[in-house]
């Protein structure tokens, strides 16, 4: 009986016991404590709006645009999808200036990124802008600057570039090449103000030459506003890094625009602590280069406390918005749908003739579109109201073409090699056919 009864009360522990576990593995976790933003000295901090789960929501091309006209106060800083390169738009109050231009491919990206900023900055055909900024002399940075100056952007009152660059002959600098003697050179210490907006570009380094390599020679600068701090620093490695944190600047922003790329060669711990910037944006393309971005510089900064957008998960880019010290991002999708209908049907080396195909039941206007030499390099767009009827073509020749063509590409020789490649492009910088 004594035996019958021990053995109840262990079956009893057991059974209470059980329960117990069941009802500690059920209690719901306390919420984590909400991280209140530190208060910017003379600025009265908003809410941060409600986010998707990627980091940010996804506006059209419309909606972005009317985003920046309903409020000329905010600063508004747009980086382009260029693939891994840089081409970034920055407006405060009435003055726009673009920071480096991409590859000359991305001609439709930027210029419909130029012209989301603000259609008030547009006069006849061409776009005013306050300045245009070349970090350093990559062509990832600097390959736009031929057809930004001379197709299309003839109004621009500053170029300036870093005072210190290696790697090219000053008459061979591409900025040289566009603006001659009128570009300003920059070095550390200088200050640019945007407008009379109240908001000024404070120039970091170049503070000395590097001779190795030119991406630490980047034209580094911090934007200051009434309404916040926006950190733009090219393609600054480790050791430019290293130089500007010894000058012991205050690099704290709201917002970084991520050197090169977000490279294994940049943003340390210690420089990602500095900046401590709530909102990082990366320009890149992991097709195009896949280390890229890092994943040890994405950590470095989520570390310190910055929410990482990158441009490739966008359409035409990314729109920052910075107001009151509250910066939030978010994508913007291209404003058409893809042209279709139209095709490179043949590329002609020797004689240097590229020829299109209507091969829809419908006519195509190929205004904006443009062709595009990647070994070459060169750019060729098609003039406002070029239209292919369907089933017709259209061939486009050069100055070394002998016999007809339809429209003149006015160079010497455009495809190369004859394994180059020839892009066609809509007048949003998308592919639409290779050959």
């Amino acid at each position: 009986m004594k035996k019958l009864l021990l053995i109840q009360i262990l079956l009893l522990v057991l059974l209470l016991s059980g329960c117990a576990r069941q009802a500690a593995d059920e209690v719901t976790p306390a919420p984590t404590p909400e991280i209140t933003p530190q208060p910017v000295p003379g600025v009265t901090l908003e809410p941060v709006p409600a986010e998707t789960p990627d980091g940010a929501e996804t506006l059209s091309y419309d909606a972005a645009m009317a985003k920046v006209r309903a409020d000329s106060d905010a600063v508004y800083l747009f980086a382009t999808n260029v693939g891994k390169a840089d081409a970034l738009v920055l407006r405060t109050g009435d003055a726009v200036c673009l920071i480096d231009t991409g590859r000359a491919w991305a001609r439709g990206r930027v210029d419909n990124a130029l012209a989301l900023m603000g259609s008030s900055f547009k006069s006849g055909d061409s776009y005013h802008l306050d300045a245009v900024f070349l970090t350093h002399t990559d062509d990832d940075h600097a390959g736009g600057l031929a057809w930004l100056a001379g197709e299309a952007f003839p109004i621009v009152e500053h170029w300036a570039a870093p005072a210190m660059f290696t790697g090219v002959k000053p008459s061979k600098h591409p900025m040289v090449r566009v603006a001659g003697d009128g570009v300003h050179w920059l070095e550390r210490g200088d200050e640019v103000p945007m407008g009379d907006s109240g908001a000024v570009l404070k120039v970091l380094a170049p503070a000395s030459l590097y001779e190795d390599k030119d991406d630490n020679n980047s034209l580094v600068m911090m934007l200051e506003s009434p309404h916040g701090k926006i950190l733009l620093t090219g393609d600054m490695e480790l050791p430019e890094e290293a130089e500007l944190l010894a000058q012991g600047d205050d690099l704290k922003c709201d917002v970084l625009k991520v050197a090169n790329h977000a490279d294994d060669d940049t943003t340390s711990a210690a420089f990602a602590n500095a900046c401590a910037a709530r909102i990082a944006v990366i320009s890149t393309s992991s097709e195009e280069k896949h280390e890229t971005p890092d994943p040890g510089v994405v950590a470095r900064l989520e570390a310190a406390g910055s929410r990482v957008i990158v441009t490739e998960d966008s359409g035409l880019g990314v729109l920052v918005t910075l107001k009151n010290g509250v910066p939030e991002a978010q994508y913007v999708d291209f404003g058409a749908q893809p042209l279709t209908g139209v095709s490179i049907a043949d590329v002609d080396a020797s004689n240097d003739t590229v020829t299109l195909e209507n091969t829809s039941g419908t006519a195509v206007d190929l205004s904006g579109c443009y062709l595009y030499s990647d070994r070459g390099d060169e750019l060729f767009a098609f003039p406002d109201g070029t239209t292919l009827e369907p089933g017709a073509t259209l061939t486009v020749g050069t100055n070394s073409t002998d016999g007809d063509f339809d429209l003149l590409w006015d160079d010497e020789k455009v495809v190369k090699k004859k394994n180059d490649a020839i892009f066609l492009y809509d007048s949003w910088g998308r592919t639409i056919d290779s050959m």
